[in-house]
């Protein structure tokens, strides 16, 4: 019997990295008899069964609005103290041995209370595996104290697990860097890079060089570098270039969304085109990859990079960076690196996709030669490291 935790995709309908591999991860073992998506409940600290709700939400059958268009995770936590007299008739007890519990997977952050719980289900025989996304708030404590505590909280919550698997060679060896030093004993860990996230066959798209488009996805955030690609695109409306910039993504922290947002405003004020959707379904996210010409992704650091591979399973070059878990990817194909750092290596990169068709060419032509991951292939993986 597999149990997975689901609890992100259920207190949100976003579809941010975690979440993605949540549902993900869910419609590949939904078909099976043995399987069991569960939520977990802080103010009980305990598991529980899925409501109506949270299906809408694991499997977005309604819209995301108002608070919800933040990711972050106070509000699943409020509505946990909010919902508590009710979800206590729903609560699994995964310490009865009676129930047949084989694995535990928690592709999750755990950030709040479950640790202590998940760490005593090895008396019972319960197999848990974690997955690890990534140690940003810890590489970079300045962006949140507030995430960079829950991060360590997480990382330390990992080390009580029978099996990690992380999400990049980078996510991996920052893992272990951050276990050594709050001297934890290490967790076996393997890497299992993510699928592509998508169902259903790989769309037939043809290079879309004259469309003169560019798609960024990303949260708002610090560290996706939202505010020097917008001065490098500025740069490029200044030198006459004609082109059009779509931002796509959520908001997560307040005070870096206002700087992104006014600056987003101040350049449409000056008749730049460019404009910005905090979430959009699946439906219209491929249709935004397939209106683009090639997508831009300068993030500063990432646990692996899910737009990168988005965009190259939809035909569309990336102009990236080439450090880390982004590097990882990057080395196959189909991308522009740029120093993500450097606004004037932005422009440069962004130019040269839309002034010479070639080049563009090229890099198209290696986003059809490269391989593919899938649910089923990365499924195979991970049950056959971790058993």
């Amino acid at each position: 019997m597999i149990y997975l935790d689901v609890t992100s995709a259920c207190h949100s309908p976003l579809n941010t990295g975690v979440k993605r591999m949540q549902r993900g991860l869910h419609q590949w073992l939904k078909p099976r008899d043995n399987y069991l998506p569960v939520c977990w409940q802080s103010a009980w600290q305990a598991y529980r069964m899925l409501g109506r709700a949270d299906y809408r939400n694991l499997e977005q059958t309604r819209p995301a609005r108002g608070l919800q268009l933040f990711d972050f995770f106070a509000p699943g936590m409020i509505s946990d103290w909010l919902r508590a007299i009710g979800d206590g008739f729903h609560l699994i007890d995964l310490f009865d041995e009676g129930r047949p519990v084989d694995m535990l997977l928690l592709p999750d952050l755990l950030w709040d209370n479950r640790a202590a719980v998940v760490a005593r289900l090895w008396e019972v025989g319960v197999h848990r595996v974690g997955i690890f996304h990534d140690a940003i708030a810890l590489r970079r404590p300045e962006q949140s104290r507030i995430d960079r505590y829950l991060c360590e909280r997480g990382v330390r919550a990992l080390a009580e697990l029978d099996a990690v698997v992380c999400i990049s060679h980078e996510a991996e060896e920052d893992l272990i860097r951050f276990w050594h030093r709050f001297r934890l004993p290490p967790a076996a860990t393997f890497v299992v890079p993510w699928p592509v996230p998508f169902a259903g066959p790989r769309p037939s798209l043809f290079p879309n060089f004259h469309a003169r488009q560019l798609l960024y996805v990303a949260r708002l955030e610090p560290h996706k570098n939202h505010l020097r690609l917008l001065d490098a695109c500025e740069k490029l409306w200044s030198e006459g270039l004609d082109f059009r910039l779509r931002l796509i993504g959520c908001k997560a922290y307040p005070d870096h969304a206002f700087r992104v947002t006014g600056k987003l405003r101040t350049l449409q004020v000056k008749g730049r085109p460019v404009r910005w959707e905090a979430h959009v379904p699946d439906v219209a996210l491929h249709d935004a990859y397939a209106e683009s010409s090639f997508t831009v992704f300068p993030s500063l650091l990432e646990g692996f990079g899910l737009p990168i591979i988005e965009s190259l399973w939809h035909g569309r070059p990336v102009v990236c960076g080439g450090n880390g878990a982004l590097g990882e990817i990057a080395e196959g194909g189909g991308c522009a690196i740029a120093d993500t750092e450097n606004v004037e290596s932005l422009a440069t990169e962004i130019r040269r996709l839309l002034t010479d068709e070639a080049h563009y060419e090229t890099l198209y032509l290696q986003t059809q030669a490269r391989a593919y991951r899938d649910w089923a292939a990365y499924w195979h993986d991970l049950e056959s490291m971790v058993k």
